[in-house]
């Protein structure tokens, strides 16, 4: 265990105009004597011809508790600095579409062109050596999400996930050979709920995986949303990931699915005490 440097390239519905974009750069870091994690997280997203976009950027923390030698309690708390902006000059408003020729500008008069706010989430972890439970809390400060000074706040998040590993070569707390994960995330925010269930097989080097998302059985949901394929490599201290999703749901498959790319870097330091970590698959 040490310190590990993570990117990640996210583009969703290849196929339609103005595709959603993510991208994503993280850092983290184990303190084994203090039983402690710290981690440094940037997220952007672009989104729409308006270059609608969000930048993300915080500092994590996390604490080992261990009530007994095989079980580990870590809560965890992250502090976020956000902000929302958009360029008016490249939208489209729905009045401009009423028209032909369509004018150049709308009626509706432009807003802040950003917007700022900060945020907090916290996170509660439970795991031994082949299983873990969490959840976590996020926007608990709602930050503000409107560019016309109103009265709109980002709701609570809440996630639900776990999983649990079943070893096939190698022993526990010595480098897994191969191994099969099974894991979920089950997510609520407002009026939205979605479910995302997962299974990896990895044997050294390779690991591949498959996800599903969405709520079949809830009729007031539009039911399956997507089923995610991935690839992943390890060489040495590096680790290297693609996804790709294909869309089930009725925006076709014309959406051009989502393709997803994460590059993994660990920097290894050596400890007295070998140091258990949280079983959920390495990419």
């Amino acid at each position: 265990p040490g310190q590990r440097v993570a990117t990640n390239y996210r583009n969703q519905w290849s196929m339609v105009p103005g595709t959603f974009q993510t991208f994503a750069l993280s850092y983290d870091m184990n303190f084994a004597r203090l039983k402690s994690g710290m981690g440094l997280l940037l997220v952007s997203d672009v989104a729409g011809d308006g270059r609608l976009a969000t930048t993300l950027g915080g500092v994590m923390y996390s604490y080992d508790i261990t009530p007994t030698p095989d079980i580990h309690v870590r809560p965890g708390i992250g502090f976020y600095y956000l902000q929302h902006s958009i360029d008016y000059s490249k939208s489209i408003f729905g009045d401009q579409l009423t028209s032909d020729p369509m004018p150049p500008s709308s009626i509706q008069p432009p807003g802040n062109p950003a917007i700022r706010d900060i945020d907090v989430s916290t996170s509660l972890l439970i795991y031994s050596d082949n299983l873990w439970l969490g959840g976590t809390w996020d926007h608990m400060l709602q930050p503000e999400r409107t560019f016309y000074g109103d009265e709109a706040r980002t709701a609570y998040k809440v996630s639900i996930y776990g999983g649990a590993r079943i070893i096939l070569r190698g022993i526990i707390l010595r480098p897994i050979e191969e191994s099969i994960t099974t894991a979920f995330n089950l997510k609520f925010q407002d009026q939205s709920k979605q479910l995302d269930l997962g299974l990896y097989w990895f044997r050294e080097p390779f690991l591949f995986g498959t996800w599903y998302r969405g709520i079949p059985l809830v009729k007031t949901y539009p039911g399956s949303d997507a089923v995610a394929f991935l690839f992943g490599y390890r060489y040495g201290d590096w680790s290297m990931a693609y996804s790709y999703d294909f869309t089930v749901s009725r925006l076709g498959f014309g959406s051009g699915g989502s393709h997803e790319l994460a590059v993994i870097y660990t920097f290894k330091v050596k400890v007295r005490k070998r140091y258990r970590a949280i079983p959920c698959p390495t990419f």
